[in-house]
């Protein structure tokens, strides 16, 4: 539970790519669940103490959002997984949506740039244009993505690395 200061505090708008959600994703998958075959898939949050400090960071938010194109990214990444823990994954992306209270927003591919869309892709043409349509709340892009967070840098927008949040350290065998 945030404290009255945290509260008064937040900041107003995060805006999660898909590498983040999908680091929180398959750290649970590793540690709760004990997928061990994904451990050698993380790729910045290893251990508890690291996933803390990650959701305490998009905690200090008080809204959150993602594009529909990021949960279609998501699909094609567990899809690959086997088939006995899709289910399991899936679960646990909806338990992430629900904790964080994630927003999700549409972007059109006619709404988006084709230059852009050509160079960066749909996915993050969509988080861009989604955080244009927010700049009222000055919006933070969260992203694994170093083209892209240079692109969000360029674009004049508010942009964290993941891997920057802290340092975190891997833990290469179990807990």
């Amino acid at each position: 539970m945030p404290s009255t200061f945290e509260t008064e505090h937040r900041r107003e708008l995060l805006i999660l790519d898909t590498g983040p959600i999908r680091e929180l994703v398959l750290f649970h998958a590793v540690d709760e669940y004990g997928f061990e075959g994904l451990r050698r898939s993380l790729e910045y949050i290893f251990n508890r103490d690291s996933y803390a400090r990650c959701s305490k960071f998009i905690g200090s938010f008080r809204n959150k959002t993602t594009s529909g194109s990021v949960v279609a990214e998501l699909n094609y990444w567990i899809r690959k997984a086997e088939i006995t823990g899709q289910e399991r994954l899936w679960n646990r992306v909806y338990e992430e949506f629900r904790e964080m209270r994630m927003d999700e927003e549409v972007v059109k591919l006619l709404e988006m740039d084709r230059g852009q869309v050509t160079a960066f892709g749909p996915v993050d043409v969509s988080l861009l244009e989604i955080a244009r349509r927010n700049g009222n709340l000055s919006p933070l892009v969260l992203t694994v993505d170093r083209p892209f967070y240079r692109e969000c840098l360029r674009a004049g927008l508010r942009v964290q690395l993941l891997q920057n949040l802290a340092p975190m350290e891997r833990d290469l065998g179990g807990e």
